[in-house]
């Protein structure tokens, strides 16, 4: 197993063993090794205190990432390892923390202190794993459990509520009795969790292999941090297209829609004002306008999560759009992808497969197939490469301009009214027929 360690920190073990301290791969790594997972973090725990690090890696670029709480960042070749001293925590009152802590020669000792078990084992330059809370068996179990009471863990730091969670979405693993019991209990603690913490969290738990069975039996403790979600929760939609209620529906999109963090969020809130919208029309029920508010209730989410401008405004409009029943035109294919670019309207019909797929089976084929349709016609005008931006034309501003335009939005204007006739096909996009529109437009408005 050793093998798969990469040479550098192998290195750093190495040497911090040759210079007489202990040193251990810990936690997410080695898990992720014992599941045959490609591990993302490479983190070292030893007996060496920071100031001993300093001087025994002193020919490596050393970082003081939390010396404070024992840790430094070795950088080596682009890639980062954290090594931090062996230590036990003192109290967490401010939830993310400790107040204080205690190095310590014991690697028992600083084992104890971590969230899970399966976080919580270590292995030496040799590959031997150190063991000591059954991390390998609820591994081969695929149980999630805390390392000691699940109470006191959660207690000092509220986001393992979380964690907990996310784990189990992205590892296929289901927590044990009292873990489960621990996370419903204290699940008001996440409010007291930072809003960017909570979003880190909940993206990885978006994009895990069993995301919706996650988003389901803890509905209650996402509803914490998202109460605008509470609604969906068993809300009937007396409608033939469906056979889900609201909250069933959207679960089934988010695990159907691609496997991003930015898809998968836009599917958890695409329909998220149903219920705000429902009203009943000859027998059935409807959701008019839920798409322009789901928008609305969608920013100020995102907002209060911190995303990022670019994500929100990507999120808002195909939120907006959803529900859209597409032609399979090239010029409808041409004036979609005008309005949306083609990175919104890809997310789109990636959001309108996942819908229409969640849908009453009965109802899917012809739905999809429309869907799929029209994202051949989107692919064939990509592909070859027609017009249907400004910067497709193939004149510009300074054209006009050398035509008599002045400089003003006037040019915007006749650009605007030129690319609307390519799309329609009614001129071709090349520069002599264009020009001599244009100069047929100035002078009919001059006359």
């Amino acid at each position: 197993m050793i093998n798969k360690v990469p040479s550098a920190a192998r290195k750093i073990l190495e040497i911090l063993n040759d210079s007489g301290h202990e040193a251990y791969l810990v936690g997410g790594s080695v898990r992720d090794i014992l599941m045959g997972r490609e591990p993302k973090d490479w983190d070292i725990t030893t007996s060496a205190t920071p100031g001993d690090l300093k001087k025994i890696l002193s020919k490596y670029k050393l970082v003081d990432t939390g010396i404070r709480h024992g840790t430094i960042t070795v950088l080596d070749k682009g890639k980062s390892y954290e090594i931090t001293t062996y230590r036990i925590d003192g109290e967490y009152t401010d939830k993310r923390r400790p107040d204080s802590v205690e190095f310590t020669t014991s690697l028992s000792e600083d084992l104890m202190r971590r969230d899970f078990t399966i976080n919580a084992m270590a292995m030496d330059l040799f590959g031997d794993i150190i063991d000591e809370h059954g991390g390998r068996e609820d591994i081969e179990n695929k149980v999630l459990r805390c390392v000691g009471k699940p109470i006191e863990r959660f207690n000092e730091d509220a986001l393992r509520i979380l964690r907990a969670i996310r784990f189990q979405s992205e590892l296929g693993f289901y927590a044990n009795c009292q873990t489960e019991k621990a996370i419903f209990k204290l699940k008001d603690s996440l409010l007291e969790v930072s809003v960017e913490r909570i979003r880190i969290e909940f993206e990885k738990l978006l994009i895990g292999q069993d995301v919706k069975r996650v988003l389901r039996d803890y509905r209650e403790v996402i509803a914490v941090f998202i109460p605008e979600i509470r609604e969906s929760f068993d809300f009937d939609q007396r409608n033939p297209y469906h056979v889900h209620d609201v909250y069933e529906h959207i679960i089934s999109a988010v695990s159907l829609i691609e496997n991003t963090e930015k898809y998968r969020m836009a599917a958890f809130l695409h329909d998220i004002a149903k219920p705000k919208c429902f009203v009943m029309d000859r027998g059935w029920g409807h959701f008019y306008h839920h798409e322009t508010k789901g928008a609305e209730i969608a920013v100020r989410i995102l907002k209060r999560l911190k995303y990022d401008n670019e994500s929100l405004e990507d999120i808002k409009s195909i939120i907006k759009a959803h529900g859209t029943v597409f032609s399979i035109t090239e010029k409808y294919a041409r004036h979609k992808l005008n309005h949306f670019g083609e990175k919104r309207l890809r997310m789109l019909i990636a959001l309108e497969k996942a819908d229409v797929m969640s849908q009453n089976p009965n109802v899917v084929d012809e739905r999809l197939t429309n869907i799929e349709e029209f994202e051949k016609t989107v692919d064939k005008v990509i592909e070859e490469k027609l017009c249907f931006s400004l910067k497709d034309l193939e004149i510009d501003g300074k054209d006009l301009i050398n035509t008599g335009y002045e400089k003003g939005p006037e040019i915007g204007k006749e650009l605007a009214l030129l690319l609307e006739l390519v799309i329609e096909n009614e001129i071709e996009n090349d520069s002599k027929t264009l020009i001599k529109k244009a100069k047929e437009d100035k002078k009919a408005k001059v006359n």
